[in-house]
C-alpha cells in the first residue's frame, strides 16, 4: 500500500522530479563521480598518464610512515585553531558593534562599509598582505618596531622566517571582517523579539550580561553553522601556501592539502595524493559528524534551550 501512495505522489508530481532531473545529473557528475574516482584512484599507484597497478592499501600504508605528511598535521591544527576562533567569534564581535550602534544611519553604513572589500578577489588581499609583510619596508615591519617588539633597524623575513610564519599567516586578514558572516549575526540578532529586549533593559540587565544571556545562546544556530563549516574549509584549505609561503621555510607551513597538490600536480604520484584525499574526506566527516552533535545535544545546545 504504501508503495502504491508513492508510486502515485512521484506520477502525480513528475514534472518537478524532471525540473530537478538536470541538476541531479549535475550534481552526480561534477561533485559525487571525482569523490568516488579520487577513492578509487587511492588504491593504485599511478602517475596521471600510464597504466594503473593496483597496490590496495599501499598507500595507506606509506602515508602513516610519511614524515612530512604525519609533520603537517600539527601544523594543520596549530594554524586551524586560532583561524577557527576568529572566523566564528570576531564577525560576532563587529555584529554586536554595528547592532548596538544608536544612529539607524551609521547601522547601515557600517553594514555596507563591511561588505565592500568582498568585492576584490581574495588573491588580490592576499598579494596585498604579501606587501605589507616585507621584510624592511612592510607595514607590518614597521608597527612591531613602534611596539618595540623589533629592534629598529631589524630586517625580519616574515614569510620566510620559521620562528615568524606562523604567527604572520594566523594575523593575515586583520581585522578578519568577513562581511556576509557579519550580516548572518545581525540578521540573527534583529529576530531576537524587541520584548525581550525591553524586558532586559526593564530588568537591568547591561551590555555584556544581555549579550552572553540573550544573545548568544539565541545565535547558536549561526555559531554552529559557522564553526561546521569553518572547520570543513579549514581542514582542507592550502590557498595560503599556494600564494604566500610555497609551504616553506622548509616545510614549515606544509599542511595536508598542500602536502596532496604538491605530490599530484608536481611530483606526478596522483594515487598517493588520492589516498591522503581520502583521508582526509574521513577525517573531516568524522570531526563533523562529532562536533555537530556536540553542537546540538552538547552543553551549547542545553544552553541554547534554557
Amino acid at each position: 500500500m504504501k508503495n502504491k501512495r508513492f508510486i502515485f505522489r512521484v506520477i502525480k508530481n513528475r514534472y518537478a522530479y524532471l525540473f530537478i532531473l538536470p541538476l541531479m545529473i549535475g550534481t552526480l557528475g561534477f561533485c559525487y563521480y571525482p569523490a568516488a574516482s579520487g577513492i578509487i584512484t587511492s588504491l593504485f599507484k599511478w602517475d596521471g598518464t600510464g597504466e594503473r597497478l593496483f597496490i590496495g592499501a599501499g598507500n595507506y600504508a606509506e602515508l602513516f610512515k610519511d614524515k612530512i605528511f604525519l609533520d603537517s598535521i600539527p601544523t594543520m591544527m596549530i594554524l586551524l585553531a586560532p583561524r577557527l576562533f576568529i572566523g566564528v567569534f570576531m564577525p560576532l564581535l563587529f555584529a554586536e558593534l554595528i547592532f548596538n550602534a544608536r544612529s539607524r544611519k551609521m547601522q547601515s553604513f557600517y553594514r555596507v562599509a563591511v561588505l565592500v572589500p568582498m568585492i576584490a578577489p581574495g588573491v588580490v588581499g592576499m598579494l596585498i598582505w604579501q606587501n605589507i609583510f616585507e621584510p624592511s619596508t612592510g607595514l607590518y615591519a614597521k608597527l612591531l618596531q613602534f611596539l618595540h617588539i623589533l629592534p629598529k633597524d631589524a630586517v625580519v623575513d616574515f614569510l620566510n622566517d620559521p620562528d615568524w610564519v606562523i604567527s604572520t599567516v594566523i594575523i593575515l586578514g586583520f581585522p578578519w571582517t568577513n562581511g556576509t558572516s557579519i550580516l548572518i549575526y545581525i540578521s540573527g540578532l534583529n529576530a531576537v523579539s524587541g520584548e525581550v529586549m525591553e524586558a532586559a533593559k526593564l530588568d537591568g540587565c547591561g551590555t555584556w550580561r544581555r549579550i552572553f544571556r540573550i544573545d548568544f545562546p539565541l545565535l547558536l544556530g549561526q555559531i554552529r553553522y559557522f564553526f561546521i563549516f569553518g572547520l570543513i574549509g579549514l581542514l582542507q584549505d592550502y590557498g595560503i601556501q599556494i600564494i604566500l609561503t610555497n609551504g616553506g621555510p622548509g616545510y614549515s607551513t606544509y599542511v595536508p592539502g598542500w602536502y596532496m597538490y604538491r605530490l599530484a600536480f608536481t611530483s606526478g604520484r596522483y594515487g598517493y595524493a588520492c589516498a591522503i584525499g581520502t583521508f582526509l574526506f574521513g577525517v573531516i566527516f568524522a570531526i563533523t559528524v562529532v562536533a555537530f552533535r556536540l553542537m546540538r545535544y552538547g552543553p551549547f545546545a542545553r544552553a541554547g534551550e534554557e
